[in-house]
């Protein structure tokens, strides 16, 4: 499994607004030593092995979150607000446009990971989102990819947080990542 750079210029943009870009370039200056990947250039299309990438998570949580994990919901919660504020998405949804939202995610998934798999079911006002087939379990893409859809929810609902449940998760030790959100009606 791959991790497309995007995902990689994400956690970039998040650094470099939150602690400032020479903390970014010294962090990554580290952990280039470990994975001389992150020495070069990552574009969009860059394709990064899930491990460095999750290694990579793993550090940068460490070190700016003294390792909380929850840090990775937030990671989803601020991409998902900087592309419906300022990035790819802000012009593809408008205000209270959730269920077209919530029917795109999956559409995220593919444009982050090269396997895998997120779908959505719509049932009036509820929402089902699952994740199938990752080859490494691992928290970092359940709580960062629900995040981005809890992120993008609440900022088309003008920042009012939707209610959520997590009823299957790799947090709980489960091979898959099921959520249900409550959408505004």
């Amino acid at each position: 499994m791959d991790v497309k750079g995007v995902a990689f210029l994400a956690r970039q943009t998040l650094a470099v607004q939150s602690f400032g870009e020479a903390a970014w370039k010294g962090f990554l200056a580290e952990q280039a030593k470990r994975d001389p990947l992150f020495g070069q250039p990552i574009m969009p299309v860059t394709r990064i092995p899930a491990d460095a990438f999750l290694r990579l998570n793993e550090a940068f949580t460490e070190r700016f979150y003294a390792g909380d994990t929850k840090a990775y919901w937030q990671y989803g919660i601020k991409s998902a607000e900087y592309a419906l504020g300022q990035g790819q998405l802000k012009t593809m949804f408008g205000k209270d446009d959730f269920r077209r939202f919530a029917l795109f995610t999956p559409g995220i998934w593919k444009g982050y990971f090269t396997e895998g798999e997120l779908t959505a079911q719509l049932h009036q006002n509820v929402v089902e989102l699952r994740i199938t087939g990752v080859p490494r379990p691992h928290v970092y893409f359940e709580l960062a990819v629900m995040g981005f859809a809890a992120g993008g929810l609440a900022y088309l609902g003008g920042g009012k947080e939707i209610r959520h449940e997590v009823l299957k998760g790799f947090s709980k030790g489960d091979q898959e990542v099921l959520y249900r959100f409550n959408l505004p009606v």
